[in-house]
């Protein structure tokens, strides 16, 4: 959609075994998104902070990656249920 300025959110898997599941497929996805609505996103970036963001979580737990139209991401973990 044209002139869309809201937030593109995606939502991850971590296994503290194999990582964050089709991590690539998900940047791609990511990266294919915000270039059709115009937004500036370092995919290499964001790549680092989730890896930082996940480092030392004990468990299985869900990842929201929120990328703002300024490139700006913010990224939240919790457990999964």
């Amino acid at each position: 959609m044209s002139g869309q300025t809201s937030d593109i959110v995606v939502t991850m898997h971590f296994d503290p075994m194999i990582g964050i599941v089709d991590l690539q497929e998900r940047i791609d996805d990511l990266s294919r998104e915000a270039a059709s609505r115009g937004f500036g996103f370092d995919r290499h970036g964001a790549r680092n902070e989730l890896h930082a963001a996940t480092f030392r979580l004990p468990g299985m737990s869900i990842i929201r990656l929120a990328a703002s139209p300024g490139g700006a991401i913010a990224i939240e973990a919790r457990p999964a249920s």
